[in-house]
């Protein structure tokens, strides 16, 4: 079982244990506070009712010959019994309207009772709430069982529990689902990152490996040969040092990488004219071009193209994406760049003739070390210039996108945010320009 497992198997249990302790505080909660409300009601008619004139106070009013005043009480769930010392029963509500033998037996499991404070106590199916008042009549001691009948309220009570205990159970249920869910959720972002790394440090290793085999190789051969002069060496070395800026170019692109995932590389934005940067920028790719007899072409408009970013970075972003088009342009193809406003975003293409990317490998280019056969073209990358390019744009709030046919080229395309107050950055621009001229 790998480690993601065992973490989302110990996050759903965790996750679930929660939600199950919050349901059953929840239902605890109610059904406590519904028993005290329900109960409460209850005791407070039967303390009303032992305080009642309508209740017989034996120390009180002993009729002649030792008997007492017989009231009906007027709650006809609440009933009263006189019990000895020895716990036999000597008057009861109930005398009167079921006979002496029917209270008699209705009372028989209540004559024990001796608490002052309401107590609940099951008979057969029904539940009662009994209080004890003593009382002294003739020098004799005697009680009064108070007992109110609350079976509606224990049944209500019984449902509500039931309810309760099912609902904890569908809860738990649910709980378990949604903990999973939620632990699945919570991981996938760490998971991703988790194979990104191991991918990266994996592709890292493979790339870093290569160069540096190549180096040792020729070193090795060159010290087999200690008296060679360096002019019969110079193949050797012109390797050597290839691959060294190679391995150089791989590490400052790892780390740039390496910073942005840790987002410790700053971007700084700032106004600029996106159109004199691309101008400036493609000076020198213009002249290589003419160098490698392909055709290079630049249409940009005649106003300034203000944008809010690092100047720095866009640079790199142009340059990666031009140097990607003549990496891909074989002698006598063409590569064009254009830039113009579109709505509210500056757009910026970059086409070549090259080529192109098959449908297969258009989704995987922005990928990191990914790289298209190395047949197709004489340079060497390392496949982290797109990544780097995809980077620079998502934090500028801008979109990049590829449109390629595999043997036609490949075009580029990307829209980045307009400054809001170009016009007004535009003329105070030209502002200075005017008194720069003036000045001079």
């Amino acid at each position: 079982m790998d480690l993601f497992r065992k973490t989302l198997i110990k996050l759903t249990i965790l996750n679930a244990a929660l939600l199950i302790l919050l349901l059953s505080l929840l239902g605890g909660t109610i059904y406590f506070y519904e028993k005290n409300v329900t109960f409460r009601n209850s005791d407070q008619a039967l303390m009303k009712s032992v305080d009642s004139p309508d209740v017989p106070r034996m120390n009180q009013r002993p009729m002649p010959g030792g008997g007492m005043v017989e009231q009906r009480l007027r709650n006809p769930r609440l009933y009263w019994v006189i019990v000895n010392a020895k716990n036999e029963q000597k008057k009861s509500s109930l005398d009167f309207a079921e006979g002496t033998q029917v209270s008699k037996q209705f009372f028989k499991p209540f004559l024990t009772a001796t608490s002052e404070n309401s107590v609940e106590q099951r008979v057969d199916d029904n539940y009662y709430h009994l209080l004890v008042r003593k009382a002294d009549i003739d020098g004799q001691a005697f009680k009064v069982i108070f007992i109110n009948d609350v079976t509606a309220e224990k049944n209500l009570l019984n449902t509500l529990q039931m309810i309760i205990l099912l609902g904890l159970a569908i809860g738990a249920f649910v709980s378990i689902i949604a903990g999973y869910f939620l632990a699945w959720r919570a991981l996938q972002p760490i998971e991703k990152a988790w194979n990104r790394q191991n991918r990266f440090v994996a592709d890292a290793s493979h790339e870093l490996r290569t160069p540096l085999s190549i180096i040792q190789l020729k070193i090795e051969g060159l010290l087999r040969q200690p008296r060679q002069k360096v002019q019969e060496s110079g193949e050797d070395i012109a390797v050597m040092l290839d691959e060294t800026r190679r391995l150089s170019k791989l590490v400052g692109n790892l780390l740039t990488l390496a910073r942005s995932d840790a987002n410790r590389l700053e971007v700084t934005l700032a106004p600029f004219d996106l159109k004199a940067m691309i101008k400036k920028v493609t000076e020198p790719f213009s002249e290589m071009a003419e160098f490698e007899e392909k055709a290079f072409s630049l249409e940009v408009s005649e106003d300034p193209i203000y944008i809010n970013g690092d100047e720095q970075r866009a640079h790199q972003l142009l340059v990666i994406l031009l140097d990607n088009a003549m990496k891909f342009t074989s002698k006598n193809g063409a590569i064009q760049v254009a830039c113009s406003r579109e709505n509210k975003f500056a757009k910026l293409t970059i086409s070549d003739s090259g080529c192109g990317l098959s449908e297969k490998e258009l989704p995987h280019i922005f990928d990191r070390f990914y790289q298209v056969d190395q047949s197709r073209t004489e340079r060497k990358g390392t496949g982290l210039g797109l990544s780097i390019a995809d980077w620079i744009v998502s934090k500028h709030r801008g979109k990049i996108e590829v449109e390629s046919e595999l043997g036609k080229g490949t075009t580029f395309t990307v829209r980045l945010p307009l400054m809001k107050n170009e016009p007004e950055i535009e003329r105070n621009a030209q502002g200075e320009d005017a008194e720069h001229d003036e000045k001079a």
